[in-house]
């Protein structure tokens, strides 16, 4: 598995298809973690619907989710109306202490990921390829649950 370094390395290097915003977030450059030290990461490529052609329509957005010392920052390209705008992404910073519960459900290929704060719908829900994201988000769930249990220890 991939070091946090080699991962943020891939995003900060990246061309076009990582937009600035994912960038700055992992260079510690965004509002949503300036002073956070990060301790994970997921980073959900775009799809196209034809993955051979880049310029195909994008089937799904790019997600970034990443665990700090303080809470999970998540962010998505805002290829559909959103409310939460900033310069095209949806944006959230859910510190530790709201974090009511997570789920993590794989079924055959399919993956979802959801986090749960006192409302009652997830406060974010992520879609995603096992066979590509499996041992990731096992992997960030776990150092998501550790700082969980953390804070309720303090």
């Amino acid at each position: 598995m991939r070091t946090l370094k080699d991962k943020i390395k891939d995003i900060i290097e990246a061309d076009f298809e990582v937009h600035q915003i994912f960038k700055d977030v992992v260079k510690k450059q965004s509002i949503f973690t300036e002073d956070e030290e990060i301790e994970g990461l997921v980073f959900i490529r775009r799809e196209h619907v034809n993955e051979r052609v880049e310029s195909s329509p994008v089937f799904s957005s790019a997600k970034l989710l990443v665990a700090t010392n303080q809470g999970l920052v998540y962010a998505e390209e805002g290829f559909k109306e959103i409310r939460d705008n900033y310069f095209g992404y949806k944006m959230k910073h859910i510190y530790y202490d709201k974090i009511s519960a997570m789920e993590l459900d794989m079924c055959l290929l399919q993956g979802y990921f959801k986090v749960m704060t006192s409302s009652k719908e997830p406060e974010i829900s992520v879609e995603f390829n096992t066979a590509k994201y499996y041992r990731e988000f096992e992997k960030f769930v776990n150092q998501i649950r550790k700082k969980r249990v953390e804070y309720n220890n303090h």
